[in-house]
């Protein structure tokens, strides 16, 4: 009798373990689904259109292991979209952060410098624009 009961305690806990690691990985696939899904959101509000560079803003979105962002998103700051695309980057930083949460980071972190902003073609763009 008392050998039943070790297997069956072995049998629960192997499936315990089993159940928490599905249960991890079916999180992290949660979480890429909504960081795609967000990411469309965004693509799909986006504005970029611009005159010149003074219609245009830069957001930052993600984290990495250090919290710097992991992109920028450039817009046209027409009414009501840098509200919503505030909301929805802040959603993909809080969920990009979370799997750094708890873990030291690395010592050889360097701060992040928003890249240059411009109006390039009637578009708002990023990146470094030096000739």
């Amino acid at each position: 009798m008392p050998r039943q009961r070790h297997v069956a305690k072995l049998l629960l806990i192997t499936g315990l373990a089993c159940a928490a690691g599905w249960s991890a990985s079916v999180r992290a696939e949660d979480d890429a689904q909504a960081i795609t899904r967000l990411r469309a959101e965004i693509a799909k509000t986006i504005d970029p259109r611009c005159t010149n560079v003074s219609f245009c803003r830069i957001l930052p979105m993600g984290a990495d292991a250090c919290g710097n962002p992991t992109s920028w998103i450039a817009f046209n700051n027409a009414p009501d979209i840098k509200e919503i695309l505030e909301t929805k980057a802040s959603e993909v930083t809080f969920i990009e952060e979370d799997r750094f949460r708890g873990k030291p980071k690395p010592t050889d972190c360097k701060a992040a410098k928003p890249p240059k902003l411009a109006c390039i073609n009637s578009r708002c763009v990023i990146g470094d624009l030096s000739y």
